[in-house]
This record gives structure tokens, C-alpha cells and sequence, in this order.
């Protein structure tokens, strides 16, 4: 299989993402299978109740219901052979409700499991295959998947309920489960012979991290191209914003055929710490009907964009320059710290929706020197509508700041 090929398969079945009613976890399911037991492997390689070489018995295992001879699937079921533990693995690729009625037959058949061992999941297995239309592929199941572990499944007392799912279904997940992974948790790296395959599906299903039904829904809002730039009186001149991680799942899937407006352009964007860049909003558009009159020195066709920002990732991931703008922890009432062109460069591209922290207010800072405000050792900034105690006679709104360094410091430096 060449990369080639999976890269191309991977960015096929991660567009399905934005597509109305296509099943990404069955286009992911068959994937994963090739690579999961040996995935599963190496992510539990240091943990102390799940570590042990893990095999895979039967991917869409059927497990009977308890008064009928219906059945729902288990995505797959797996078995750690150095822990004889049975594993129950879901998987879901959407930030979706739990199907309780499913969940709870997944838990039902761990608790037995745990009273009275695996046994009976082949004895169900039979009574489905006596009742089906398609006996055979039951008679299959048992011979070939089933007959090899056999006696394991009978001796076994330990069982495990697994879900993989985005970071944003992680909490409606959890309390359901004996465990709850995120894409990003998977294991990077495994051994051959499809260590560089899966370093490339890996990539592209980590992505699934980012992607939530909010997020989909701010990428595309319905707008009506505009006759000419005239109908546009308010000067709007692009589609959305988005954060960080969300910008770049769209530049990858969209490519060139949209723009993302960055002040400064390429080399602007080249020359900002990456630190920053994970902080801001970002404007975006499309090519073909895009809004309103843009200097194009300001907008970064997609493919360029993403070529920019994984390089600027791979540079950080060979050494950790000191960022300009950090990041600071949760507890604290504002978003980051940036440099005095940083900050302008803010102000400049989110106006009134992030907020400048200088103690004194606005007459402190037209009463400081603009070579005073230049070596600043940083300013705190924060989103306007981020619900946090804040002073706020020390918090400037982004226009306001621009405003006083031009009318008090006769400072417009374009960024």
C-alpha cells in the first residue's frame, strides 16, 4: 500500500466529514481493523490495568439481546492475551448522544462476563446463526473467528468496555465506559510492516479531534453571493472565523479554493510565533464567490497556508523556540501575552472583540510614551466575551487601542 494511495483514501473519507449523511465510521471501521490490534498494543504499552499484547477476534461481533434472538454489534471484539481480558471497542466519529439502550447491553455483557466468563458469547452466537437467514456466515464466525479462542473466551473473568471518539464527545462518553480514548491518544507509532501507513492515518484521524457539530456548522453558514461589492455596505469581506485548529482542517480539505486573511500576508504569517497563531481567530473566504473588495497582499490561498503552518509545527517539534506570545493557564482572567506589533496586530484584525489589559485605562496609556509602549515587556490580551472577573477601567477594547495610538502617539503602522 503506498502512501500515496493512503494519503489520498484518508483525505477521501475525512471530507465525508462535512457530507450530509455519509457513515464515516464505516468507511473508518475496515481501516482501523488493520491496524487496531497492534495500535491498541502500543497505546496500552505503560498502562497498569490494560497493558499486554492485544488480539483482535472479531470485528462486528454480534451479542444477542437477552429476550430475543436479536442482536447488536460491538465494533470489535478484542482479547488481552497477557491479561486474559476480554475487550469490548466502540467506536464513533461524531460528537453524538450515547444510544443507552446499545451501551447498556454492551455493560450488561461485561458484568456477566465478569460473574460467570465468556462462554455464553458463543453459545448467543449459535442461537443467532440457528434463527438467521445467513447461518452460514454465522457458522463461519464461529469456525474461524470464535473456534481459535475458544478456550480463552470460556476461562475468562475480565472484560472491558472501550470507546474511541473525538475530544468532543469525550464527556457525554465517560461514566459509560470503563474507558475512553480520543484519536489522539492512539499511539503514533507501531512496528511494521504498516508503521508508515498508520503514521499517515494516524494524522488524518486525530483530526476528528477538532472537528464537533459546532465547528462543522461554523465552517460553512449559507451566504448569498453578492451581486457587487456595493451590496456590501458594512464592508464585510469574508465568510467566517475560525480558531486555530479548525482553520487548518479547512485549508487542508478545501485547499486553494478559499483564501484566509492574515494582515502582513505570507510573510507575516511566516514570521509569527506559532504560539500566537494558536490563540486567534482567523478570516477566511471563498475564491469563487467571495465577499467584498480585499487587498490580496492580506490573503493566503489555503494550500499555501497549511504548507505554512505544518512547517512552522514540524520546525517547533525539532526544537522549542521561546514564543513571543505565550500562552497562559485557564485560571487567569485573560488569553495570552503578546509583544507591542503583536498586540497592534490584534487589535487590528479582531477590533472590539478581544480586549488590551494596561493598568490606568485609556488616560494611563495616552499619558506613555509611544518608545515606552514599544518596549513594553508584553501585554495581556483577552476575548471580549470570555465570561471572566476583570477590571474593567485596566482593559482597552482593540479599537479603542488603535484610535489612542493614532490621535495620541500619531502611530498607523499597517501590520
Amino acid at each position: 500500500m503506498q502512501e500515496s494511495f493512503i494519503v489520498t483514501l484518508m483525505a477521501h473519507i475525512m471530507e465525508a466529514t462535512m457530507i450530509p449523511k455519509a457513515q464515516v465510521e464505516r468507511a473508518v471501521g475496515p481501516i482501523l481493523s488493520l491496524f487496531l490490534p497492534q495500535v491498541l498494543t502500543a497505546t496500552f504499552q505503560e498502562d497498569p490495568e490494560l497493558s499486554g499484547e492485544i488480539v483482535m477476534i472479531c470485528p462486528e461481533f454480534p451479542l444477542k439481546k437477552t429476550h430475543n434472538r436479536q442482536s447488536t454489534n460491538i465494533d470489535w471484539l478484542m482479547f488481552n492475551k497477557s491479561r486474559k481480558m476480554l475487550l469490548f471497542f466502540e467506536l464513533k466519529t461524531s460528537d453524538t448522544s450515547v444510544n443507552d439502550q446499545q451501551n447498556a447491553i454492551y455493560n450488561e455483557r461485561v458484568r456477566q462476563i465478569h460473574a460467570s466468563g465468556g462462554e455464553f458469547l458463543v453459545q448467543d452466537v449459535e442461537e443467532l446463526r440457528d434463527a438467521s437467514n445467513e447461518s452460514g456466515k454465522y457458522q463461519y464466525l464461529l469456525e474461524k473467528r470464535l473456534a481459535p479462542y475458544h478456550d480463552q473466551m470460556t476461562n475468562c473473568r475480565e472484560a472491558r468496555l472501550i470507546y474511541l471518539v473525538p475530544k468532543s464527545a469525550r464527556q457525554k462518553i465517560e461514566g459509560h465506559a470503563d474507558r475512553v480514548l480520543c484519536f489522539s491518544d492512539l499511539a503514533k507509532i507501531i512496528p511494521d510492516p504498516f508503521a508508515q501507513e498508520w503514521e499517515v492515518v494516524h494524522k488524518e484521524l486525530s483530526r476528528l479531534d477538532t472537528i464537533s457539530r459546532r465547528s462543522r456548522n461554523l465552517l460553512y453558514q449559507p451566504v448569498e453571493p453578492p451581486q457587487s461589492s456595493e451590496d456590501l455596505s458594512d464592508g464585510t469581506n469574508f465568510k467566517g472565523k475560525l480558531p486555530f485548529q479548525e482553520i487548518i482542517n479547512l485549508s487542508k480539505t478545501l485547499g486553494d479554493s478559499i483564501v484566509i486573511g492574515f494582515s502582513g500576508g505570507r510573510e507575516a504569517l511566516e514570521n509569527s510565533p506559532l504560539a500566537y497563531l494558536e490563540q486567534r481567530l482567523f478570516k477566511w473566504d471563498d475564491v469563487k464567490h467571495g465577499l467584498g473588495k480585499k487587498d490580496r497582499r492580506n490573503w493566503i490561498p489555503g494550500k499555501t497556508f497549511t504548507w505554512i503552518i505544518e512547517r512552522k509545527i514540524a520546525r517547533q517539534g525539532q526544537s522549542t523556540p521561546t514564543a513571543e506570545v505565550e500562552k497562559m493557564p485557564r485560571s487567569v482572567n485573560w488569553s495570552g501575552t503578546c509583544k507591542f506589533y503583536e498586540m497592534v496586530r490584534l487589535c487590528k484584525e479582531h477590533g472590539n472583540d478581544i480586549l488590551i489589559g494596561f493598568t490606568g485605562g485609556d488616560t494611563a496609556f495616552t499619558n506613555t510614551t509611544l518608545e515606552a509602549l514599544r518596549e513594553r515587556s508584553h501585554y495581556k490580551w483577552d476575548w471580549a466575551n470570555r465570561p471572566v472577573k476583570r477590571t474593567k477601567a485596566d482593559w482597552l477594547p482593540g479599537e479603542t487601542v488603535l484610535n489612542l495610538l493614532n490621535q495620541f502617539h500619531q502611530f498607523d503602522r499597517p501590520l
